[in-house]
């Protein structure tokens, strides 16, 4: 039988972590958005041991996803998501269902809700004149002669860096798969819909324009498109 996600969560913790200092379930069995292929993404925090391990097991009707660190490892991966600017680790620990927490614990969400709120390092001049670089090379693919499967990958590439940069350039934070979307969408329900918009004119009817002309647009402030004359 499935239980509930928290207690499922917490039946995992209890039985192969019981002296860890933090246990936090995330993702969307925390916050009431699963589904059947939903699993269980739990970050527990130990005292001693491995600096990071990572380990994937079935409990309880769910598939448990379990990132374990340890207290003098977790500051090095968390910096390591402030630089990349997609803090997945303290997006789970600040914003997840608590299963086990002691005061050393608490100290770790707090470090996690810091960097969350003091938000990501401002794109230098060099990182977006890279992002319009990239954003036009992908433009000019897409309106190459091309195949079919090279078509979606390009469009894929636009759509996902197209967010990446909006976010960056705006300082938020960003993420991965349908978590950049998600961010994106929350930043500006806007430009969310229209993205979605220009995709589904393109699987729907192979019509790339609203793509292009949202990403034109998008580029505008920061110089618009980019090709000749770059330099690294």
């Amino acid at each position: 039988m499935r239980l509930e996600p928290t207690e499922a969560a917490i039946r995992v913790m209890q039985r192969n972590y019981p002296d860890c200092l933090l246990a936090v379930l995330g993702g969307s069995a925390s916050c009431g958005e699963y589904n059947e292929q939903s699993d269980l993404d739990i970050i527990v925090i130990e005292r001693d041991g491995y600096d990071f391990s990572r380990k994937t097991i079935e409990a309880h009707g769910w598939i448990a996803e379990i990132f374990i660190l340890s207290l003098s490892s977790y500051r090095e991966y968390f910096d390591e998501g402030v630089l990349a600017a997609n803090p997945s680790l303290q997006r789970m620990v600040a914003e997840g269902t608590v299963l086990r927490s002691l005061p050393e614990g608490v100290e770790v969400r707090a470090d996690a809700r810091r960097d969350l709120n003091y938000g990501p390092m401002p794109l230098s001049p060099s990182d977006i004149a890279e992002y319009r670089y990239i954003l036009t090379e992908f433009l000019l693919d897409l309106t190459s002669p091309r195949r079919e499967g090279e078509k979606w990958f390009t469009v894929h590439k636009i759509a996902s860096t197209l967010c990446e940069f909006v976010l960056r350039a705006n300082r938020e934070w960003t993420g991965e798969g349908k978590m950049l979307f998600r961010l994106f969408n929350r930043y500006s329900p806007a430009l969310g819909d229209r993205l979605e918009a220009a995709l589904l004119a393109i699987y729907r009817e192979d019509d790339p324009e609203d793509l292009i002309a949202l990403t034109e647009e998008v580029l505008s402030p920061y110089g618009g498109k980019l090709l000749v004359g770059y330099e690294e």
